[in-house]
């Protein structure tokens, strides 16, 4: 099971980043239970009623607690009314509340959370000794389930460490707050148990430590205690992804992140692909008009099976574009239920055709129709998607015939709007022939000279891959499965994907998350489509340059 621990919420900029992130990561990671401490929740000081329920609705199961919980009086009234919202366990046992519970996790396990604070450097509330309330506490919960997870809310850096080691191998985490600095020592300890000094601050980075900086900075130059209020720029969640087994609640791995939210009048520079498809589909026409002038009518064989609707929407698509290019169709249909081998058959005789100069295959085929035996029986030579195992392998050798068509208009994309590629680390999330391979090899060949990872799905630190990314480039074929807290602050990212869900089209990336962080997106719808179109028509051009002109094709 995935948990996610989030740090201090602090105030209303907290509390707008966690509703407007929280529902991103819960779909992107498939989050099982959610806990967000809560202390700083009520303009920066306490909790209250409603923002409780603000972080309820948002998708948090349990809210802990701190030092600052009941500075509100409606606090002490939440916690005997609320079994959800925590205090420290070790606090006087007259304080109303409570400092544990188990909990029912989205697929049914029972979750026990654990709320501490720490002594050292924390003079209030005086609070009884967190390591044996631990161990009477954990040996509690134990009883109902191996799941266990400690906020431990503390000052020094020194006390959550060492509470950590005294319960490796018994709790499943032990997560730091109070300092609002998230720091990078996540791990798991011996045992299984995942652990990090401090989740961080959900609230405004534009601020010292979540509050105003005017007021902050004032306090220490003047040394007058200014009131000090909740500041509001740069919002952002922070916290960890957590993987337990439920079985024996142990953690397999433990994954700090940051996943900023937009502002109002936040710039993304859209990557749009309708200007760069215009450019590259005028030299096609051009190249074609020169074509006709010397006879050679450059002709494109549109070959479809079955009757998938969005296969028949893009070869209207890439028919219209063709004979608005100059570029001759001919279409050829099959039923689902006819003979393969007739299809095998028009291959081979188109191959043989010398007035057709580019074939194409549309996929996907229907089932029971071999995919890789159609695509190995077009004619090389005349395969303007570039599918071919000969156009792949001559691709790989850095001799390229015909590259894919997607590969050819991401790179013409990222050329366009002049982002520079050579000794750029790059990531290509995505590994079909079709476009993450090609992709990575074209970007990483001379005269591009990108340093280009390949990660995909089942990537074991895909954090990693893609936030070491200048460019990252997403064709993973999974909705909205790259969110903010994946992308590196400034990175340019192209989005491959498309997808309907509920009824509106989006990308393999989270659009409205992602464009916090990036410094420019593709969009979906808009972006890349129009480029595989147009590329298809150079292909074909240069198909036909390859038979009249072959010296001079070749050279292009």
């Amino acid at each position: 099971m995935i948990l996610l621990a989030i740090g201090d919420v602090m105030g209303s900029a907290g509390r707008d980043a966690l509703a407007r992130a929280l529902p991103g990561i819960l779909r992107r990671h498939q989050v099982d239970f959610v806990i967000a401490n809560g202390e700083n929740v009520a303009h920066g000081a306490g909790i209250t009623a409603s923002t409780a329920a603000a972080l309820f609705a948002a998708g948090v199961d349990v809210i802990t607690g701190g030092n600052h919980t009941i500075d509100r009086p409606e606090g002490e009234e939440l916690l005997r009314t609320d079994r959800r919202v925590l205090r420290p366990a070790n606090w006087a046992p007259s304080t109303a509340g409570r400092g544990s519970g188990v909990y029912r996790s989205r697929a049914g396990h029972k979750v026990g959370i654990l709320n501490l604070q720490g002594r050292v450097f924390m003079p209030e509330p005086e609070v009884d000794d967190p390591f044996r309330e631990a161990d009477r506490s954990v040996e509690e919960l134990r009883r109902e389930t191996p799941i266990i997870v400690v906020d431990f809310h503390a000052e020094a850096t020194s006390e959550k460490t060492a509470l950590a080691l005294h319960l490796a191998g018994r709790v499943s985490g032990v997560f730091g707050t109070h300092t609002h600095v998230a720091t990078a020592d996540e791990r798991v300890l011996a045992g299984g148990t995942a652990f990090i000094v401090d989740l961080g601050l959900t609230g405004s980075y534009d601020s010292v430590i979540g509050v105003d900086k005017t007021a902050a900075l004032r306090r220490f130059l003047d040394n007058v205690p200014h009131r000090l209020e909740p500041a509001t720029g740069d919002p952002r969640l922070s916290g960890v992804l957590v993987d337990i087994d439920p079985r024996n609640g142990q953690a397999n791995w433990v994954k700090r992140i940051e996943v900023p939210v937009p502002e109002h009048g936040a710039s993304c520079r859209p990557l749009k692909g309708a200007p760069v498809a215009a450019r590259v589909l005028e030299r096609a026409a051009a190249r074609a008009k020169a074509l006709r002038e010397q006879g050679v009518v450059p002709t494109l064989a549109l070959l479809s099976v079955g009757e998938d609707p969005a296969s028949r929407v893009y070869l209207g698509k890439k028919k219209e574009a063709a004979e608005r290019a100059g570029i001759q169709v001919i279409e050829r249909r099959w039923n689902a239920d006819d003979d393969p081998g007739t299809l095998l058959k028009a291959l081979a005789d188109l191959g043989r055709d010398q007035s057709v100069h580019g074939v194409l295959l549309q996929l996907p085929l229907p089932q029971g129709w071999d995919t890789n035996a159609m695509i190995e029986a077009l004619p090389f030579e005349k395969d303007v998607d570039g599918f071919h195992p000969v156009n792949a392998g001559l691709l790989a050798q850095g001799q390229p015939l015909f590259v894919p068509c997607t590969p050819l208009g991401i790179r013409e994309m990222l050329h366009f709007y002049e982002v520079p590629l050579a000794g750029r680390p790059v990531t290509v999330v995505g590994r079909s022939g079709v476009v993450g391979r090609p992709l990575a090899t074209l970007l990483s060949s001379k005269g591009e000279d990108a340093t280009v990872t390949v990660a995909h799905s089942r990537t074991r630190d895909l954090f990693e891959a893609t936030r070491s990314a200048e460019v990252l480039i997403v064709a993973a074929g999974q909705p909205q499965m790259i969110g903010p807290e994946h992308v590196r602050k400034g990175a340019v990212v192209i989005d491959v994907g498309v997808h309907r869900v509920e009824g509106k089209l989006v990308g393999d990336v989270d659009a409205a998350g992602v464009s916090a962080v990036a410094s420019a997106l593709s969009p979906v719808p808009g972006g890349v489509g129009p480029l595989t179109v147009a590329f298809l028509l150079q292909n074909t051009v240069r198909a036909a340059e390859l038979v009249q002109v072959p010296s001079e094709a070749k050279r292009r």
